[in-house]
């Protein structure tokens, strides 16, 4: 049967303020909107001010379907036609994963995932059409579009339709950016320490609690935004209204609920948290109101407004963590820094070693296992972990081809899967 495809302004995820967004004092926010209001052409970036009096500026705005891109690191421009995708890093990737997404987009511009890296001021995005990590350095007085290289975002085969389509994006309180594509199948971590690494976690996985709101349902789960708490935990809105707790060490998704008090017809498209518990929100479709959730209790008000019509767009990005306000925002960065995590590099594998690195585990008895979709072990590895090192597998033998690489405790628990591609 040939599943429904929404229409894209479904998965976007966004909308602009216009006027005061009633927060408890003056902050920048930031947004993606179209040229005018009831455009979808998401290509407009915008500075905002929650005063609701400080002029809204736009800060980039990509000339006739073009753009002009210059690499991250040596700062040279490297293309000026956004028609082809562009720095697809052949040496890491394989064709199918450096084609253009088919999104249903107006064009190949349009944005709708941003996060804002207050530390380093830098505004993070990606393409619909995309596969690239992008940035802009808001300490430029001309902003330019700069590209991460050495990897690709999407470093996958896309699904179809718009399932690979990334449209949730946010900085969360470890210093790590994360992005998660519509299906749910690929959250994302990239760093934001200038080294531009980028590791596809794997998919989110259901809390035995979901039931029958599963994170994995076709749609209803897809869209939205995230924002991330002062905890660790980052927080999915998605389209029509539920709202999952998610762990992105162990990407267990945890249903919290249902939105309250807003209409049926109200697509959540956008998030940003205000710093204590509550988010605003608001809808690619809806242009009369946006509203406040309060993460504690899922209950929505309207927030005031000074206009009649607002901006529908396509992301919020701003500098603050749920929950921040509760407590010492760095004691709760430095928590979630020694959160115990798992690196593999390189992925995909073009030579014979696969690297494995273990940071602030547990000490103990770990097994590494390399498998196939089907379950089969190809190579396993035991091996004792004394908190934070880095061991290898062998993959020479292993013909080319995508695999499963699980991590098992002591207890004989499975702690981590990840998808490794090998190419030759």
């Amino acid at each position: 049967m040939k599943s429904k495809i929404l229409p894209v302004t479904f998965f976007i995820s966004g909308l602009f303020i216009v006027g005061s967004v009633v927060a408890q004092q003056n902050d920048r926010y930031f947004s993606v909107t179209g040229e005018q209001f009831g455009s979808t052409n998401w290509t407009v970036f915008r500075e905002n001010y929650t005063d609701g009096k400080t002029p809204v500026k736009t800060l980039y705005i990509p000339s006739s379907g073009k753009e002009i891109v210059y690499d991250a690191l040596s700062g040279k421009q490297i293309t000026n036609d956004n028609t082809a995708p562009v720095a697809t890093a052949p040496a890491l990737a394989s064709p199918a994963t450096t084609a253009v997404q088919n999104c249903g987009c107006l064009n190949n511009n349009m944005v709708a995932a941003i996060a804002f890296d207050a530390k380093n001021n830098r505004l993070y995005y990606t393409q619909m059409a995309g596969n690239q990590l992008r940035y802009f350095n808001l300490n430029e007085t001309t902003l330019k579009s700069y590209a991460v290289t050495t990897q690709l975002l999407k470093n996958f085969s896309n699904n179809p339709g718009e399932a690979s389509v990334i449209t949730r994006m946010c900085i969360a309180s470890d210093n790590y950016g994360y992005a998660l594509t519509n299906d749910n199948e690929h959250l994302i971590r990239f760093s934001t320490d200038g080294k531009n690494t980028i590791t596809d976690l794997g998919k989110l996985v259901d809390a035995n609690s979901n039931k029958e709101n599963s994170v994995t349902t076709q749609f209803k789960s897809w869209g939205g935004d995230l924002i991330a708490d002062a905890n660790g935990n980052l927080y999915l809105f998605a389209i029509q209204r539920g709202v999952y707790k998610i762990n992105p060490n162990t990407r267990l998704a945890t249903f919290l609920g249902q939105i309250k008090n807003i209409p049926d017809d109200y697509t959540v498209n956008a998030a940003m948290a205000e710093g204590d518990e509550n988010v605003i929100v608001g809808s690619s479709t809806q242009t009369t109101n946006y509203y406040r959730v309060n993460l504690n209790t899922l209950n929505a008000t309207v927030l005031n407004k000074n206009t009649d019509q607002v901006y529908n767009v396509s992301d919020f990005a701003n500098s603050h963590f749920a929950f921040e306000k509760n407590q010492n925002v760095s004691n709760a960065v430095a928590k979630t820094l020694v959160t115990n995590s798992i690196n593999i590099y390189p992925n995909p594998v073009s030579k014979t070693k696969l690297n494995i690195q273990f940071t602030n585990f547990t000490p103990g008895k770990y097994v590494i296992q390399l498998g196939s979709d089907e379950g089969k072990t190809l190579i396993q590895k035991n091996v004792n972990i004394a908190g934070s090192q880095t061991e290898s597998l062998t993959v020479s033998a292993i013909s080319a081809g995508t695999y499963l690489l699980t991590i098992i405790n002591e207890k004989g628990e499975n702690i981590s899967t990840n998808k490794v591609a090998i190419g030759r």
